[in-house]
């Protein structure tokens, strides 16, 4: 096989320039992957996700929550977090951080009478464990939200 002019001007360019790369990212011209970069958050988002209580009270001493009635949280792109309490609907704000803090505040309710036993203080026990949420895990398909004296746990719907 002959080796024309042309074909040896024209593998001695690539050389080169092949050359030329690999030296500017060695000496850091080029942008390259570095072994301690940053990895992809493990935190998982909660945007989107809706919740069921499966238990709440003091903290290291929640009780199971009332299978009488479903309660749920969810939590929407725009901050807003909301559910059903029992027999009531509550709204509120939310911010969750990638440190797994979190904090919900100008929580509301409609404010029907609940004649079911204990529906309406769990209510109330939901609803301040909200307002005091301090830190969230989310492992297994459970969400823990704690807070100064308080834990509520629930489960991916």
């Amino acid at each position: 096989m002959r080796v024309t002019e042309r074909t040896a001007l024209v593998l001695s360019t690539v050389a080169l320039l092949l050359s030329t790369v690999s030296l500017l990212m060695v000496v850091g011209v080029l942008p390259r992957q570095h072994p301690d970069a940053e990895e992809p958050s493990d935190v998982p988002s909660l945007v989107g996700t809706t919740w069921l209580l499966e238990s709440l009270g003091p903290a290291g001493n929640p009780h199971p929550a009332l299978s009488a009635v479903e309660v749920t949280l969810e939590f929407s792109d725009d901050g807003r977090v909301s559910g059903k309490a029992g027999c009531n609907s509550y709204f509120g704000q939310y911010v969750a951080n990638a440190d797994r803090t979190i904090s919900v505040s100008g929580l509301g309710s409609t404010k029907m009478f609940c004649s079911e036993p204990g529906v309406m203080q769990q209510e109330q026990d939901l609803l301040n464990g909200l307002a005091q949420a301090q830190r969230y895990t989310v492992v297994n398909g459970r969400l823990t939200i704690t807070g100064e004296n308080s834990v509520l746990v629930f489960v991916l719907e």
